[in-house]
């Protein structure tokens, strides 16, 4: 019986690795906008959520001042209000444990109550006005880290791994704090 589930196990394995392999690609968000953000704000990397796609595919892109993607990576939304694994609602509200759409200035590495590191986040637009009094922020999680390929179509399950935040692998984390240390005028933009 435990040959057929590590068997089992195994195939399926490998059946979404080649499954990622052969998806075809998906499109990252409009350079255009992102133009906008540099144009508008003077910032050299912008990093973009697109909370339309799947939590289990790449939904994060970090833009150069080239208007290339240098990096990708998946990112949780928050679990608050009628959010589902696959559906996220949206709220700038405190206490609402839902992520929040706009623009973001990243401030600082910092660290949770929780002793995980974390960057802060200030809100830039009426969406996100909240977000440091809610306590917004990019952090890691090993829920995250644990899926080292996008699974096309799926989306991590609803925790409070996120309550509002932007959860990211910590592979992820680490690529963004390298990134805000060499230079401190980043924004991010969600949206959907």
């Amino acid at each position: 019986m435990k040959k057929k589930i590590i068997l089992l196990s195994a195939l399926l394995f490998i059946f979404l690795v080649a499954w990622n392999r052969f998806v075809p690609s998906r499109n990252h968000p409009d350079k255009e906008q992102v133009g906008k953000i540099w144009k508008q704000y003077g910032s050299e990397t912008v990093l973009v959520v697109d909370f339309s796609k799947p939590s289990c595919q790449d939904r994060l892109y970090i833009y150069d001042s080239d208007a290339s993607v240098v990096y990708t990576g998946p990112v949780l939304h928050g679990c608050g209000g009628k959010s589902t694994a696959r559906t996220p609602q949206f709220s700038n509200k405190i206490g609402s444990h839902c992520s929040s759409l706009g623009l973001y200035q990243l401030t600082k590495v910092s660290r949770m109550t929780v002793g995980y590191p974390c960057i802060k986040l200030r809100g830039l637009s009426p969406t996100n006005s909240n977000a440091e009094v809610r306590g917004i922020y990019i952090h890691p999680s090993f829920m995250v880290s644990l899926l080292p390929f996008e699974i096309y179509g799926a989306s991590f399950p609803l925790t409070h791994a996120s309550e509002g935040c932007f959860t990211v692998s910590w592979q992820t984390f680490r690529k963004i704090e390298k990134l805000l240390k060499d230079n401190k005028n980043i924004k991010l933009y969600a949206f959907i």
